[in-house]
């Protein structure tokens, strides 16, 4: 009798474990609300923008319900410098294993897994996730938003990678 009892309880036990931990799997993927930019104005204070200015800092914030948010304002591409040889032809400086040219720094989502490539961290507010991100030249940009659930890229958390759109820069 005692020995069926402890086999009902242990089976209980592991069912009410297992129960639990494939709840926690259970992840949505995560959706984007909007993304919106600010600058500040003459007084210092956050002014919404649709068009951010070379030079100057402009706020990123995303409005989502991600655990985790990375920004890839795509303002950035910095390649290694080409070496010359004695013989005049030039050759890259440096490239992985895969053949591709080492940046010494990029913020354009289309270098994702590039060795220097990266988006922006961002820092939850009550407004949602933000970054601040000075754009150097003028010209048009891809704005890329990667959101995911408790940060793993896996398929299980469900990554979103999300095409803001182009962003015109004065």
């Amino acid at each position: 009798m005692k020995k069926i009892l402890y086999q009902i309880t242990l089976a209980l036990f592991a069912g009410a474990l297992l129960t639990s931990c494939l709840k926690e799997d259970i992840v949505a993927t995560p959706g984007l609300a909007s993304v919106k930019l600010y600058m500040a104005n003459l007084q210092g204070m956050d002014s919404l923008v649709t068009q951010p200015v070379k030079g100057k800092p402009v706020k990123i914030v995303v409005d989502t319900d991600a655990d985790m948010c990375s920004v890839w304002p795509g303002g950035a591409r910095v390649i290694m410098k080409k070496k010359q040889s004695t013989d005049g032809v030039t050759f890259a400086d440096s490239v992985d294993m895969f053949n591709h040219p080492v940046l010494v720094n990029s913020d354009q989502y289309s270098d994702y897994g590039l060795v220097g490539a990266k988006g922006l961290k961002t820092t939850l507010s009550s407004e949602g996730w933000y970054c601040t991100y000075t754009y150097s030249k003028s010209g048009e940009f891809d704005l890329v938003v990667v959101v995911t659930n408790h940060g793993y890229n896996t398929n299980e958390f469900k990554p979103a990678v999300i095409e803001v759109g182009k962003l015109q820069v004065k």
